[in-house]
């Protein structure tokens, strides 16, 4: 079920609300604009600005405000190669019951489930929201009793969890640069702690593929992660957490870190399989 409402195009062209007549005194038009730009995109594939205008109808230097604020906000993500635009994480992080359907979280929920089994870990697939990265599947430990009270839609800090920074270090340059000054402005008086954690991410995917964080929730948290780059999809990140205390650093680099490395690289290559634009 979509969760868009529904847009229909007039006689003339020009799209317009379904059953304008009966719009409300408190209808905001440039609302409707904005989710006319979002409902297009259930054709499933990326869009540019010049397909936007003519699926919608819209002037093209509405559609070009309007992509840029969708995008700001993370309801659009842009594809700075194809200059093009999909779905961004707040919109896949609305309704868990929406994703299940989606072509990765198809394709990656058995894999992941393969992973937690396994190593009876908490595993986690993620996307950025602005300065966080909004959990899109979390498959629980089938039998450990000490797991993160957590589920899809909780959202964490970037520069504070294995998951954000798996996400960090795999962003295009222009996109990076963009979220540590956001996380600089939100952080400055510890500015340079952040910075540091930030620089030894890097260091550790460079040399392992694969990013540490000991320091999630307070310290009580730790695990690792990994990024997955989908081309005009995006970038998600994939991650294997638990509390702190079951989690020694020899068995975060030794073991999980090279495991979860194996299972993305294996989403990854179901996902090529699969085509572009599965789900």
């Amino acid at each position: 079920m979509s969760i868009i409402p529904d847009m229909r195009k007039s006689s003339s062209g020009n799209t317009r609300t379904a059953n304008v007549e009966g719009r409300r005194g408190d209808f905001m038009t440039s609302l409707a604009k904005g989710l006319e730009i979002l409902a297009a995109f259930e054709v499933g594939r990326p869009l540019g600005n010049q397909e936007l205008v003519v699926i919608t109808g819209l002037p093209k230097t509405t559609v070009s405000r309007m992509t840029g604020t969708l995008a700001s906000l993370g309801y659009l993500r842009l594809d700075e190669q194809s200059r093009k635009y999909s779905m961004g994480a707040r919109v896949l992080g609305l309704g868990a019951s929406v994703q299940r359907h989606i072509g990765l979280l198809r394709t990656a929920r058995p894999h992941m489930q393969r992973l937690a089994d396994e190593q009876d870990i908490a595993v986690i697939l993620g996307a950025r929201d602005r300065t966080g990265l909004v959990f899109l599947e979390v498959i629980h430990p089938p039998r450990n009793e000490l797991t993160i009270n957590t589920d899809a839609g909780s959202v964490v800090p970037i520069e504070r969890t294995s998951i954000g920074l798996a996400y960090l270090v795999a962003a295009p340059v222009r996109e990076r640069v963009h979220m540590l000054h956001a996380l600089r402005e939100a952080h400055p008086d510890n500015w340079e702690d952040v910075r540091g954690v930030v620089e030894r991410a890097h260091k550790s995917y460079r040399e392992r593929g694969f990013v540490v964080s000991q320091r999630g929730r307070g310290g009580l948290i730790c695990g690792v992660g990994v990024p997955m780059v989908l081309g005009p999809k995006g970038i998600f990140s994939f991650a294997c957490v638990g509390p702190r205390i079951q989690l020694p650093e020899v068995r975060l680099v030794q073991v999980l870190g090279p495991r979860l490395v194996e299972t993305v690289a294996a989403i990854g290559q179901a996902m090529r399989a699969a085509g572009p634009y599965l789900g």
